[in-house]
């Protein structure tokens, strides 16, 4: 959700803001920024009121809980529905599970399960600490870097939407269930 979606190559060092509102030329009719991904599907979660002025360095982007990754931006803005983008995320790291390892094969198997239920409009009040309670499964503490259960990084991966939407838009889970749909 940017006006100028694109792959660039840039120093290290500009910040968050400038790549998305600078170069990426802001979010389209003027919508807000809701949330992004700073390094593919499978870094933590960033959003505006503690990321945006960061710079876009290894360093910094691990010191806030995140990674550079792939170096692929996901860029959100406020008409995403979280747990449908948690959902997609989820379901690519289960489609992808080799199946070798149960917490991942099991544990994202699970968290599709949770987040398709909510999304769906069958959700209930637990379902947000029940996928929290399958990711401890996974990455132990929910620590990033996490705390592996598993032989790679995949199913930790996975975990990465649960904590945004735990840490960040839990009230819009929460509305999610209540009205047995995206209140978006």
């Amino acid at each position: 959700h940017v006006n100028k979606p694109g792959n660039y190559e840039l120093a290290h060092g500009i910040t968050w803001r400038e790549l998305i509102f600078d170069i990426g030329g802001g979010i389209p009719d003027g919508k807000a920024l809701k949330a992004w991904i700073p390094g593919g599907a499978s870094a933590p979660w960033f959003v505006p009121e503690e990321h945006l002025d960061l710079e876009i360095t290894k360093d910094a982007t691990a010191a806030a809980g995140s990674m550079l990754g792939s170096g692929a931006v996901i860029v959100m803005d406020e008409t995403t529905c979280m747990v449908r983008a948690a959902e997609r995320i989820v379901r690519f790291f289960s489609h992808e599970s080799c199946g070798q390892c149960t917490p991942c094969r099991e544990g994202t198997t699970w968290l599709e399960m949770i987040l398709r239920r909510i999304e769906e409009g069958q959700g209930r009040a637990v379902d947000l600490e029940l996928a929290i309670g399958v990711s401890d499964g996974i990455s132990i503490d929910l620590a990033w870097p996490p705390k592996m259960t598993t032989i790679c990084p995949l199913g930790p991966s996975a975990v990465s939407p649960i904590i945004a939407l735990r840490d960040y838009f839990s009230d819009e889970v929460d509305a999610h269930i209540e009205a047995g749909r995206c209140p978006l």
